[in-house]
């Protein structure tokens, strides 16, 4: 049969060969790879795949159709359709800046390496390698490449095209995952101390963002491996029998001209990882971790990113967020102004530590999506203003200590702003942000929040959110007064945070605590 298509889906032929990848093209780009096997259903006389959920939303206009077969290039079938009644329009794939973009084995769309000019890829390999050398003499581990950027070194000594990132891993010396978790973060803070950008995405796992000379942002991964009784494990997806041999001590392979540290067996580590067929190129691969794997890799170093896709997914998703100061910025501009430190936590935009910042306070704007805060930092209104923005997990305890303890090592008052936070956190994450405040405000200043009350769970909003969690304002004056704080003022309502077409129920509270010094 002839390739069909429809605006939800795309008809191949039966005769497909089931674990072969294909490509699909729309107007000669590569934005999706398939595998009939698992992409797609047998149903009457063809195969059908549905067009995947964040590939939809570009789907609008005409597009020639092609799909491939990836190793050989073989030409399947060619079609042109017309997506969404728009026939005037042609189907693009890319982002605002014009950037092809391509679907990843997550599903998610990226900016693949192949489509950066070779200079810039270099000045890219420029980070890696000197990453690399701080990882193995500023750190003290054996660090080398890793998962895919491994898996094209070794086929032809290039990144792999589709990928969007480098993967780097290194071998800790620690035999038990509490030990080997303790060692990642003491390798954060040296990468953070040397201006490295690094955000965790796991116990074991580090990301570090690179921005190139174009203004392109390009991320490194780095990740922990470890032996726990004779098993090798690379979370999140690497845990089987591997012999420290084949791993120690490091050689090299060339990647993009330059020698760099690999696995001493790189090849058996490869075939252990990707399959016997880790030679031929597969950008539809999918990791298929064990369940007993994934169980054992969460309880150990999970738990460390709760939040942060979602606001991710949100920010990314919503570029036209309003950049004019909310109401309660303004009033308690009014009712409490001050010139010390004002730490804005949950920041957003930054749009409310602009305003601050604007009328002389210095700010800290705090927030965990590391997309909106590098998008924030490179505002110039921002780096014209005296604001510091930081990438905090307030889910994270260990992370709100850290901050706690600088913050109450000032000499000076410190205020901390929740705007729309405390509904936005779990109760751990609500719970820390009170304990930051018992920490931060021994000399003075005030916590500043605003949230949704149980009244407003059943109101019109504006942006619908599975993860609020409406709050009893005594509730939340309970968990206050428990570690110390007085009310100094509660106030509740509607006419509070209107929002276009939204009148929110929200709370005001506004706590202090005495100036006496103790525990937090």
């Amino acid at each position: 049969m002839l390739l069909q298509l429809s605006d939800s889906e795309i008809l191949l032929p039966l005769d497909l060969a089931a674990d072969q990848t294909y490509d699909v093209l729309l107007n000669g780009q590569h934005v999706w790879s398939l595998q009939p096997s698992r992409d797609t259903v047998r149903s009457r006389g063809h195969l059908t795949a549905r067009w995947p959920k964040n590939l939809r939303r570009y789907l609008v206009g005409r597009a020639e159709v092609t799909v491939r077969d990836h190793t050989s290039g073989t030409v399947v079938g060619t079609v042109t359709h017309v997506f969404g009644d728009a026939p005037d329009q042609m189907v693009s794939v890319t982002d605002k800046d014009g950037h092809a973009l391509i679907l990843d084995k997550y599903g998610k769309l990226t900016r693949p390496l192949s489509a950066e000019a070779d200079d810039t890829l270099q000045q890219l390999m420029d980070h890696v390698e000197r990453l690399l050398e701080v990882l193995a003499q500023d750190c003290g581990v054996p660090a080398f490449l890793a998962y895919g950027t491994l898996l094209g070194a070794v086929r032809n000594g290039k990144l792999i095209g589709h990928d969007n990132d480098v993967d780097l891993g290194y071998v800790s010396d620690c035999d038990h995952p509490v030990d080997v978790i303790r060692q990642s973060f003491r390798i954060e803070r040296t990468l953070a101390a040397q201006g490295w950008t690094v955000r965790r995405g796991s116990g074991t796992r580090l990301n570090v963002r690179i921005r190139l000379r174009d203004g392109t942002m390009r991320f490194i991964d780095v990740f922990t491996s470890h032996w726990v009784e004779g098993v090798y494990y690379m979370p999140q997806d690497t845990g089987f029998r591997l012999p420290r041999e084949a791993i120690l001590p490091l050689t090299t392979v060339e990647l993009l001209g330059r020698a760099l540290p690999a696995p001493a067996d790189y090849e058996r580590l490869l075939a252990e990882t990707y399959g016997p067929g880790w030679r031929v190129p597969d950008p539809s691969f999918r990791y298929e971790t064990p369940r007993w794997l994934s169980r054992r890799i969460a309880g150990w170093f999970g738990g460390l990113r709760a939040g942060r896709k979602q606001w991710d997914v949100f920010y990314g998703a919503h570029r036209d967020l309003p950049r004019r100061a909310t109401t309660f910025a303004g009033w308690v501009d009014r009712k409490f102004p001050a010139d010390h430190l004002l730490v804005d936590l949950g920041s957003g935009n930054a749009r409310d530590a602009i305003f601050f910042a604007q009328r002389g306070r210095p700010v800290v704007a705090v927030d965990y999506s590391m997309g909106i805060v590098t998008r924030s930092a490179a505002r110039p209104k921002v780096r014209a203003l005296p604001i510091t923005l930081e990438s905090v997990n307030l889910n994270d305890t260990r992370e709100v200590l850290a901050l706690g303890m600088r913050l109450a090592e000032r000499d000076a008052p410190v205020d901390l702003y929740g705007r729309f936070l405390l509904h936005s956190l779990e109760s751990k994450g609500r719970d820390n942000v009170i304990r930051l405040a018992s920490m931060a405000m021994r000399r003075g200043g005030r916590l500043l929040l605003e949230f949704r009350t149980l009244e407003d769970a059943e109101l019109p909003h504006h942006y619908p959110q599975s993860q609020r969690h409406f709050l009893d304002p005594d509730e939340v004056v309970a968990a206050i007064k428990a570690r110390g704080g007085r009310i100094r003022h509660l106030s509740a309502g509607r006419g509070l945070a209107p929002f276009r077409d939204e009148d929110p129920h929200v709370c005001r509270i506004v706590a202090t605590w005495t100036g006496r010094r103790g525990a937090a």
